[in-house]
């Protein structure tokens, strides 16, 4: 109980406005020189943030340190270390050090300033506006060709680059302020379950399709497979939870027959799994074709430096695959430029995210924000496969993975307090508490806790 009551008091304001700030910093297509430094909108933000979130984290806000966080500095660390192995560290110091900080700073503002239900939900509200902001623009590119977002901060700095394709399902890809359209669609997949179970949480269900339906059109508009492979990820993950959800260990039996597919799959097709998956799971048969060359041919330069990769350097292919320079494959890419030892460490932090917040017995509004978050996070690591993070969405990925550890510190009573706040949201003020009710002159537990 103490321990409960210490870690409730240590959290910080349950609307902290870097959450909102890092978020839409995100969106932000212009970007700016100081001192050889490269600086965008999110570098900003994570530079004025950096020492509040790693202080708080250190001294114990963020509640005790857990595994996860061990895993993601040991990875950051690792991958500045490959790149010192490759390049030298006199003459890529300030990359390395640019680099950490998009890996180390998202994660340990989410740590510190995601502390409970109402700062997390708080995060989803600010990711669902940006998204709605986002959306006509987004339609209107798909339409026209045009960009009215890049041209309009164009006017005043440097701006990402205006990408050019083929239309795709009688529609032009929509980037609006994203680096590319892969990442626009990206950025906004992970919100459809956020949106779901957090946002529409004691909603009626036409409620949270509209809600939802917001997400999906900005995905839709980026006429991105990965982006799209996201949402149908979650989607069926979803689904499988409504269908089942009178079985109490539906995750582990749908872990079971994934597993047993993968096997059949493997034993008794000529192809691999990443051929039948980019095969199946691509708008284009000749970005399936790419795919496969490059995963081959990317793998030979891993098996030859396995330890720390090869940096930056250009990876090995023929001369017919000079142009096709890009690795669409986020997991690929970290271990082709920093090792076998990055990709296990990062995975890992994954991996243990989903065992131990899985085993937490959490009720309520935390529940389900349990299960939308799990089901983002998977749907976007899976997603990865096909597509490669750079930017703001890798800064994005690293703060996903930093905004569901609160999880962890959680009980029922974070739980009825969430009911309770979305109660008040509604217009009906419910009390939910284990606690009773003061007496005059007295002070209940959980006033205790507030006041600390």
């Amino acid at each position: 109980m103490t321990a409960v009551l210490s870690a409730k008091a240590s959290a910080p304001a349950t609307k902290p406005i870097v959450l909102a700030l890092l978020i839409f910093s995100f969106a932000m297509p212009f970007y700016f020189h100081l001192g050889g430094l490269k600086l965008s909108g999110y570098r900003v933000i994570l530079l004025l943030f950096m020492f509040p979130a790693i202080i708080g984290w250190l001294s114990g806000k963020a509640g005790k340190i857990r595994p996860i966080d061990i895993l993601v500095i040991s990875f950051s660390f690792w991958s500045a270390l490959s790149f010192s192995v490759n390049h030298g560290l006199a003459s890529m110091w300030q990359f390395i050090g640019m680099f950490m900080i998009e890996t180390l700073v998202p994660y340990f503002i989410a740590r510190t300033y995601i502390r409970n239900l109402e700062s997390f939900r708080y995060f989803v509200k600010c990711l669902f506006l940006l998204i709605l902001i986002l959306l006509p623009f987004a339609l209107f590119e798909s339409f026209t060709g045009k960009t009215p977002l890049l041209n309009l901060f164009g006017k005043v700095l440097s701006v990402y680059q205006k990408w050019i394709f083929e239309p795709r399902l009688g529609l032009l890809r929509a980037q609006t302020t994203m680096p590319h359209p892969i990442l626009f669609g990206v950025f906004c997949a992970p919100a459809f379950a956020l949106t779901w179970y957090v946002l529409g949480w004691h909603k009626s269900f036409f409620k949270k399709v509209g809600l939802t339906s917001v997400v999906g059109g900005a995905v839709f508009f980026s006429l991105s497979s990965g982006a799209f492979l996201n949402v149908v990820i979650q989607l069926a993950l979803m689904g499988w939870n409504w269908v089942f959800q009178f079985l109490r260990k539906k995750w582990k039996v749908l872990l079971s027959i994934f597993c047993v597919l993968y096997f059949i799959a493997e034993i008794g097709s000529n192809r691999s799994m990443f051929q039948i998956f980019a095969t199946h799971f691509t708008l284009t048969p000749g970005t399936a074709w790419a795919r496969i060359h490059t995963f081959n041919f990317a793998s030979d330069d891993i098996l030859r430096n396995p330890i720390f990769g090869i940096g930056l350097h250009d990876w090995t292919r023929p001369h017919w695959m000079v142009l096709l320079s890009s690795v669409d494959n986020f997991w690929l890419v970290v271990t082709l430029r920093h090792g076998f030892p990055a990709l296990f460490l990062l995975v890992g932090a994954v991996i243990v995210t989903f065992f131990q917040l899985g085993s937490r017995n959490l009720t309520g509004a935390t529940a389900d924000a349990r299960l939308g978050y799990l089901i983002s996070l998977l749907g976007l690591c899976v997603s990865a496969v096909t597509v490669h993070l750079w930017d703001a969405t890798f800064c994005f990925l690293m703060f996903l993975l930093g905004a569901g550890v609160w999880f962890l510190d959680a009980d029922d009573g974070s739980g009825q307090d969430g009911d309770q706040a979305q109660a008040e949201e509604g217009g009906r003020k419910m009390r939910y508490t284990r606690f009773p009710r003061a007496l005059p002159g007295e002070l209940s537990i959980g006033r205790v806790a507030r006041t600390r």
